[in-house]
């Protein structure tokens, strides 16, 4: 499966995020429902957008998995961080910038160091999730292997 992310230029700089993804010869794609931070055994949310983005990002690995494929193959992801305003944009808010952190953190001690800052994605600020405590939602789209 040929894969290529295309990259964003702003003022002659590239952005940390791309434009697209392309993909060629997949076997199909898996599109995943939103994850978020809490617990499946006791629907409790995790405390902290640090805490919530992890076990996000770890749900969708696992999800993926299931599915045959892995976060390599991703192609787009959806973050929906809940705030009551985003005065100065949601990509300057501490929220979403704690959250970066910790999705980097994440592909880093999972062993995908190509997933930091260049998976395409939406960030989208909201005023409520599903619970009250939640902080963010993910939800992605990922290729699967070509069939045999």
């Amino acid at each position: 499966m040929d894969k290529k992310r295309f990259p964003v230029f702003y003022g002659g700089k590239r952005m940390p995020w791309a434009t697209g993804t392309a993909v060629r010869g997949a076997g199909g794609f898996v599109f995943l429902c939103g994850s978020e931070g809490r617990d499946p055994d006791t629907d409790e949310v995790v405390e902290g957008m640090a805490a919530q983005v992890k076990m996000s990002l770890a749900k969708i690995k696992d999800r993926l998995e299931e599915f045959g494929t892995s976060p390599d193959n991703i192609c787009h992801m959806w973050y929906y961080v809940r705030g009551s305003e985003f005065s100065e944009g949601i990509e300057n808010d501490p929220k979403w910038i704690e959250a970066q952190k910790a999705r980097n953190e994440f592909w880093l001690d999972n062993g995908y160091p190509d997933l930091v800052n260049s998976v395409p994605g939406t960030l989208v600020g909201v005023t409520s999730l599903a619970k009250k405590e939640m902080l963010i939602e993910i939800t992605a789209i990922a290729a699967l292997p070509p069939l045999d």
